[in-house]
């Protein structure tokens, strides 16, 4: 099912960041990791931010473990673009296995940051893929931050909380509020928790928990 949002007052986005007028996100993870949440996590926020946003998901098998994609597109103005995001600004690995399984690193544009939930560090990943070897590449452990909060190894929040440390997407307020929405039918201290990981792993761009290039 698609999830669009038009909203009508519009704040600045981030022209820091990014130079093009849409920002296109795909997320790639396991079923029961939370990819399809994450991206609606995102969307949701980018509406309390006041921009428009569409997020999306692409279901493999229907089972816990399959392979699951999604998708997010962020602008200033109405997003009349359908159809799957082939060439990310952002791609985002909730679990690297996703890597022996899918060829998710051929053809990314040059401006394209990716961010993998790992213990390895990112030069692994560029020596193993040299397609990569010239791209923003963020390795965190998101696993191990989600362990620590929510004793549980879901770290699709926890993800979300790095990815604003490194671009400002969205504001700290905007994704609570959408972490709440979203997450609304799971006791408060639960999402509570996944708030908290998520702030710790903002907290890590600048520190030693993040490996970038």
């Amino acid at each position: 099912m698609w999830k669009v949002y038009q909203f009508p007052t519009r704040l600045p986005l981030p022209d820091e960041w990014w130079d093009l007028s849409m920002l296109e996100i795909t997320i790639h993870g396991r079923g029961g990791q939370g990819v399809v949440v994450t991206s609606r996590i995102l969307g949701t926020a980018a509406l309390y931010d006041c921009v428009y946003a569409q997020d999306f998901p692409l279901y493999g098998a229907a089972r816990r473990g399959a392979p699951v994609m999604a998708f997010v597109r962020i602008d200033d103005e109405p997003i009349l673009l359908r159809g799957y995001i082939e060439k990310p600004n952002i791609l985002m690995l909730l679990d690297e296995s996703i890597i022996e399984v899918k060829d998710v690193f051929s053809d990314l544009p040059a401006d394209c940051t990716i961010i993998i939930n790992t213990i390895r560090r990112t030069e692994d990943f560029k020596d193993a893929h040299p397609e990569i070897k010239d791209l923003r590449v963020f390795c965190v452990d998101g696993t191990g931050i989600a362990l620590e909060y929510l004793k549980k190894p879901i770290p699709n929040v926890v993800i979300i909380g790095f990815l604003i440390g490194i671009t400002h997407l969205i504001t700290i307020d905007a994704f609570k509020k959408a972490v709440r929405d979203e997450l609304e039918k799971y006791p408060p201290d639960l999402i509570d928790m996944n708030i908290e990981g998520a702030l710790k792993a903002c907290e890590l761009v600048t520190g030693t928990g993040a490996t970038t290039r």
